[in-house]
């Protein structure tokens, strides 16, 4: 199944969810949502858990190339936050720049 279908299929399920009521748990970590939930789990990461072991930079290099058009630094950003617990635009300037070096290496 390619990509564009898990994606689609992932969107559709936290439609449901939404009706229904639920809220994920990705989506209870700090600076992520329905839409960035979604593509995680797109990309096989299903859990809170699944991304604190896999880390930020590389979700970020899998979304990135999962998700080229709409992957921007800021859902690095992002990502890195929900990691450790807090928002992306209270990162100083230093950790951004190491984190788009870390990316920028494994892209």
């Amino acid at each position: 199944m390619g990509e564009g279908n898990k994606a689609w299929e992932a969107q559709v399920e936290d439609r449901i969810g939404r009706v229904e009521g639920r809220i994920d748990e990705l989506e209870r970590m700090k600076n992520l949502g329905p839409i960035s939930a979604a593509r995680l789990r797109a990309i096989g990461i299903a859990s809170p858990e699944a991304l604190i072991q896999m880390g930020a930079i590389e979700a970020y290099v899998r979304l990135k190339r999962a998700f080229p058009t709409v992957t921007t630094q800021i859902a690095l950003y992002a990502l890195h936050g929900a990691v450790t617990n807090v928002r992306w635009y209270t990162l100083s300037d230093e950790i951004k720049a190491a984190l788009r070096d870390a990316a920028d290496r494994r892209l």
